[in-house]
């Protein structure tokens, strides 16, 4: 009789069990496919630290290097955007000389979605201009596709300018640059500010607002991408 009782016991255990199961199951599959961004599903970018090693970049007024500057924008913008499920690739990851045009090889290596460089400007003797500018390639047939850099310009400068309050210095066409007219999927250089003015120098070197500054680059490139 007690061996009896015991096997039923089991057999509602066991029973309650799987119900549980199948009640909780759907639940937590709900939780992980909510987690999910669409957006990144697929996406590859290309995050472009500008300078390093012996190449500083520009100096600012209070003496900071650009390359670090860039470095430390780069590193936040990689972690979110993982975080975020997208697949990164880093040109630099510490404080190294890499060349442009190896830059623009390990992009095309890749068949990146988007590349972006990350940079800060200055003015020689003019310690009151501020702002982000957004330089970009022109629009028109490159590596066998026709790419809209312009658009995504546009879409960045305004997703940082909204979000940060930066002066609006515009979108710059550039058919010099290395990173922009060697690569084979849109690109574009953000000018994150101005080393040269004193009051943004300290902003760049500001940890809470180096996250807002990515914050809106990554807004950017999503909208971009949507």
């Amino acid at each position: 009789m007690l061996r009896k009782m015991r096997r039923l016991f089991s057999m509602i255990l066991l029973t309650s069990i799987i119900l549980i199961g199948f009640k909780v199951l759907p639940f937590i599959a709900k939780k992980v496919i909510s987690s999910e961004n669409p957006i990144a599903l697929g996406k590859t970018i290309v995050i472009d630290a500008g300078h390093g090693g012996h190449d500083g970049g520009t100096i600012g007024v209070n003496g900071s290097y650009e390359k670090d500057i860039n470095l430390e924008i780069s590193q936040k913008i990689i972690k979110k955007l993982q975080a975020k499920g997208y697949e990164v690739i880093s040109t630099r990851d510490n404080d190294e000389y890499i060349d442009n045009i190896e830059r623009a090889r390990l992009a095309n290596r890749s068949s990146s979605d988007v590349f972006l460089s990350i940079h800060c400007n200055a003015l020689e003797n003019n310690d009151y201009i501020s702002g982000a500018q957004v330089l970009y390639y022109p629009d028109k047939n490159k590596g066998n596709q026709d790419l809209n850099n312009k658009n995504m310009a546009e879409t960045m400068m305004n997703s940082i300018v909204s979000a940060t309050g930066v002066i609006d210095k515009g979108i710059i066409e550039r058919e010099d640059l290395i990173v922009l007219n060697q690569t084979n999927m849109p690109a574009m250089v953000v000018e994150c500010g101005f080393l040269s003015n004193p009051n943004e120098e300290k902003l760049l070197l500001n940890s809470r607002y180096q996250n807002k500054l990515v914050d809106s680059i990554i807004q950017g490139l999503e909208d971009y991408l949507r």
